[in-house]
């Protein structure tokens, strides 16, 4: 089932899905050379296309992923949502941009579909229990 999508620039070309409380400790400060994501406890980064060459189209879905959803699937990175709301939106939580998604307080895991493997356009996050 589709719960929220939208459409917009994304400045610094990172999508990040994180618990609302999350601090960002457990992620590594440098990414390494072409990655696609980067996972820590609470949060999850995705390298998407930058704003100065396209806007990014991010669908999320309860369970399973919907007709139309990504092609090539790229991760399943593994959650904790300890406040119970999930953000998923830009590394500054631009207002235009961030999307909420009440999630039970647990652990989940994000699936994620880019439609192509690098700075993708389109993502698909699906988020399924553990």
């Amino acid at each position: 089932m589709l719960i929220v999508q939208g459409t917009a620039p994304y400045p610094w070309g990172l999508l990040v899905v994180s618990d609302a409380g999350s601090t960002f400790q457990d992620l590594p400060e440098q990414f390494p050379p072409g990655w696609q994501f980067v996972a820590a406890r609470d949060a999850v980064v995705f390298s998407v296309e930058h704003m100065q060459f396209a806007d990014v189209t991010v669908r999320v879905w309860r369970d399973q992923l919907g007709r139309g959803g990504g092609q090539a699937p790229i991760s399943s990175a593994p959650l904790t949502v300890a406040s119970g709301q999930l953000v998923v939106g830009d590394v500054e939580r631009s207002p235009e941009i961030t999307m909420y998604v009440e999630q039970e307080p647990d652990a989940c895991v994000i699936d994620a579909y880019f439609d192509v493997p690098l700075a993708p356009e389109a993502v698909d996050l699906v988020i399924r229990p553990a």
